[in-house]
């Protein structure tokens, strides 16, 4: 009897054992979304400054090409309510794992300096015990952004998260990897120019748009004018300057469904391409998602659920473009979302059977020189346009000009930096990523360029991983090295030096060792 009662105790132990591992199993994911809109501020008036300065206001911004400024396209301020064009949304999808909960949040066209990410992770932090480091903020760009009001915009992030956390069930995942055919949604917008360097092209000026690339020509030639050259004898006069550098045709999305019901819970789709047709310096400050919110609606509207969107490596990227509206962002968002409709019905579904989230701490040095005083900027300023004047020689005309690029962007400098980061000199940056199955999101912070973004998947990219890019607090642009020698604007802005790729690209191989080791 007593060893009946043993051998008893002991099978109810492996029976509890057992189920216990079978209950990991059962995985939950919820989605949430709330409206970004009523966190917006649309009265945008002209401020004193502005109309004392207009005159003169962009004469260095013209004399050194600073292309999206040139003319004033930032938008200066109309004394009115800037113009809702599309609604701007937050949307979330939360899951726990055996280290706790974590999300991933993507917000259209928002600003997010390191201020603006503690104060957004707060409330998750506080009211849904969320670790800060495992929190990430995915901004679709923000080319397009209405201030926004702090307390409302708290409330909306946490809404949408709250959403998510109390919707999670047990899930279904397929995954739809597309290529895009040739060049004829993506152009890489910087134009290389023998003796001379990069040129980054923002926007279509002097450009004539053909199928498959633009034809920057024109526009080449008056920014080697600007350099002081002549570009009928400087500038070979058959050589069609042209946008043909690499791109990335990747088209991805995740999709997850409920596994008791089958409908689609949501979907997150990465793509690489500024977010820019609607840019506020070319639609007079109207306020809108892009693209991005146009391809997110028809995806909701037609396969149901709610739609994610994370910016792929877009650092040298841009849409390809025949005009900048409205009209041409829903366009070119409905096209995108179709190619992921078409791709829908025939999808392999499977049950969601591991899910862990990861992080990967990655320490970047800052480049010299960043912290400069207002006072001490202004005077760099004159000293280089001092330079500028006297020289004659274009290559050195363009390096004076990328380094009057990097100085005009110091203000925005000390908004990016955390002061303990400042203090030491590195940036303190994470790599971010989530493993579903065998299939990983991951996430890096900055604007890296699609080059940096191929070499950091390499080594597992038969597994066709998702990365997308921007992640959290902005810290500007990072060039390959060969690009930064180039210059450009891309090159003058970032705040990392030379070698910093490297960095970035050894620590992701790191995260990913670690992660399919598991």
């Amino acid at each position: 009897m007593k060893y009946s009662k043993l051998a008893f105790i002991l099978m109810a132990s492996i029976l509890l054992a057992c189920s216990g591992q079978e209950k990991k199993t059962v995985l939950e994911i919820g989605f949430g979304k709330a409206d970004l809109t009523r966190a917006g501020i649309f009265e945008d008036p002209v401020s004193n400054s502005q109309v004392n300065t207009a005159e003169n206001k962009y004469r260095r911004e013209k004399k050194f090409a600073i292309s999206d400024r040139v003319e004033g396209r930032w938008r200066p301020g109309s004394g009115g309510t800037r113009k809702l064009a599309d609604s701007i949304f937050v949307t979330a999808i939360y899951g726990e794992d055996q280290d706790g909960p974590w999300t991933i949040i993507t917000l259209d066209e928002v600003t997010l300096d390191f201020e603006r990410v503690d104060m957004l992770s707060l409330p998750l932090m506080e009211e849904l015990g969320i670790a800060k480091n495992r929190i990430v903020l995915l901004p679709s760009h923000s080319h397009a952004t209405p201030p926004l009001d702090p307390e409302l915009f708290q409330e909306v992030v946490l809404d949408a998260v709250k959403k998510a956390r109390a919707n999670r069930t047990e899930v279904e995942i397929a995954f739809l990897n597309l290529q895009l055919e040739g060049e004829e949604y993506i152009i890489n917008r910087r134009v290389y120019v023998d003796g001379i360097g990069s040129r980054t092209v923002m926007f279509n000026d002097g450009c004539l748009i053909h199928d498959d690339y633009v034809d920057a020509t024109s526009h080449i030639h008056d920014w080697v004018a600007n350099l002081g050259v002549d570009p009928g004898i400087y500038l070979d006069a058959d050589r069609k300057y042209v946008t043909n550098g690499e791109v990335d045709n990747k088209l991805q999305t995740l999709f997850i469904r409920n596994k008791l019901s089958g409908e689609l819970m949501g979907s997150f789709t990465r793509f690489a391409a500024h977010a820019v047709i609607v840019s506020a310096k070319v639609v007079n400050g109207d306020v809108s998602a892009d693209f991005p919110g146009h391809m997110k609606r028809k995806i909701e509207e037609t396969l149901g659920g709610i739609a994610l969107f994370g910016q792929g490596p877009c650092g040298d990227l841009r849409p390809f473009n025949r005009e900048y509206s409205h009209a041409f962002a829903k366009e070119y968002g409905y096209r995108l979302a179709d190619e992921i409709i078409r791709g829908y019905a025939g999808m392999n579904w499977q049950a969601l059977t591991f899910l862990e989230f990861f992080r990967e701490p990655v320490e970047i040095p800052l480049i010299d020189n960043i912290f400069l005083s207002h006072e001490e900027v202004e005077a760099e300023m004159d000293r280089i346009e001092v330079l500028f004047d006297k020289e004659t020689n274009p290559e050195e005309r363009r390096k004076l000009q990328n380094q009057f690029w990097g100085l005009y962007r110091t203000p925005g400098v000390h908004k990016m930096v955390r002061p303990e980061w400042k203090q030491q000199g590195k940036l303190g940056m994470h790599l971010y990523a989530l493993r579903l199955n065998d299939h990983v999101l991951l996430a890096t912070q900055g604007e890296i360029f699609n080059r940096i973004g191929k070499l950091m998947v390499e080594p597992y990219k038969e597994y066709n991983l998702v990365l997308v890019s921007i992640a959290n607090e902005y810290v500007s642009y990072l060039p390959t090295d060969e690009e930064r020698l180039k210059g450009g604007y891309e090159s003058s802005v970032s705040i990392m030096p030379p070698g910093s790729p490297d960095i970035l690209i050894q620590s992701t191989h790191k995260l990913l060792d670690r992660i399919y080791s598991e």
